[in-house]
């Protein structure tokens, strides 16, 4: 196999960058419409003053609900929701209002993975990964960019040390990544219960724990990725694990191997993220790109849509037996269970979607720029 290392330099840092803020190279004006809408943070901060984000705790805001979240997801009946500065948002009452939690970083978090009610995790820039035991009311640092330049690099170095020379193209990468400082984001994570569990993230970073996050491994080496490709999104759909990644690429992991491995889908574009259910697989992405797989990821098709920016969230309604798709321009739109069949909704104040999860009884909760809200489906 051949390993093409890729270097982060500051065209890679900003091309990251773009991805984790909800692919804000496609938005188009996203950083501009956060600077509008100024922060809690910027509120309460001394003028000139500066606090590393892993250093200094999130600050408390004015309607949580509202501020730009880049995530959101069921905790049992609770909903959580995370977002800019270390916004972590609760709803008890179905999205209607929303609480702020405590966290302890201000680094911009962007998903959350919650195998039961009360074990859940965050991940987001920094390399920021956050644990709650108790629904996401309180949370404590488990991994950061800081933490992981040295321990993941440990682990590798010691395998070279004891005669295990195959792990040294994953050791230079590891290292090219925390080069520039603990900045790379893990964009997305997943825990299939509350031992096990992976984060992804750009440039082809990977790490997993199977002790609830107490220690984590690289994982570079488990899995078929000799670019280094940036993972996107990881997600358990039917039992089986899949990441959407940038050229094309979704990744199914093997368990009898315990390897993540490639699958063809004959697109030359980033997917952002998958869904399905026990028929088919949806991989999304740019310009309202979506390609269906119906026999687990082993061939793949594209498929029509009406909407036309790119697709940064997806969900399943079981009760309505269909998928919902957001855009990063405000489009809504549905397909039957087979994925086929699309058609737009009319979104009455159209704004940056970052994200979307299935409520029940037809319902969804959408995240964006402008917060949160609860959509019907008819």
């Amino acid at each position: 196999m051949i390993i093409v290392k890729r270097v982060p330099d500051n065209r890679g840092m900003k091309r990251c960058l773009a991805v984790a803020l909800a692919f804000a190279a496609v938005v188009g004006g996203l950083n501009v419409q956060v600077a509008r809408g100024q922060t809690a943070a910027q509120e309460s901060a001394p003028k000139g003053s500066f606090a590393d984000p892993l250093d200094a705790p999130a600050l408390m805001r004015t309607s949580p609900g509202s501020r730009p979240l880049m995530s959101v997801v069921g905790a049992g009946r609770r909903l959580v929701a995370v977002g800019m500065r270390g916004l972590i948002a609760l709803s008890d009452d179905r999205g209607k209002t929303w609480a702020q939690a405590s966290a302890p970083v201000q680094s911009d978090l962007l998903a959350l993975s919650f195998p039961t009610a009360s074990e859940g995790w965050a991940v987001g820039h920094d390399g920021v990964v956050l644990h709650s035991a108790d629904g996401g009311k309180t949370w404590s640092r488990q991994l950061d960019g800081r933490i992981a330049a040295h321990s993941l690099a440990d682990i590798y170095q010691q395998a070279i040390a004891g005669g295990d020379l195959s792990v040294k193209p994953y050791l230079d990468q590891l290292q090219l990544n925390y080069k520039a400082g603990p900045t790379l984001p893990f964009l997305s994570v997943l825990f299939e219960n509350a031992s096990r569990g992976f984060v992804v993230g750009s440039f082809g970073m990977i790490a997993a724990t199977t002790d609830g996050g107490r220690t984590w491994q690289p994982f570079l080496d488990h899995i078929d990725d000799p670019q280094f490709l940036h993972l996107n999104s990881i997600q358990d759909i039917g039992g089986n694990v899949y990441i959407a990644a940038e050229k094309g690429t979704i990744f199914r992991f093997d368990r009898q191997s315990g390897r993540f491995v490639p699958t063809v889908t004959g697109y030359a574009g980033s997917f952002f993220g998958i869904v399905g259910n026990s028929r088919v697989l949806l991989a999304f992405g740019l310009r309202g790109t979506v390609y269906r797989s119906s026999d687990a990821g082993a061939t793949w098709t594209s498929v029509s849509t009406p909407v036309h920016a790119a697709i940064t969230g997806a969900a399943y309604l079981q009760q309505r037996r269909a998928f919902v798709f957001v855009t990063s321009a405000g489009e809504i739109a549905v397909a039957d269970d087979a994925g086929g069949n699309f058609r737009s909704l009319e979104v009455s104040k159209p704004t940056v979607f970052t994200a979307v999860h299935a409520l029940g009884d037809g319902e969804a909760v959408l995240s964006g720029l402008d917060g949160a809200r609860v959509m019907t489906l008819r």
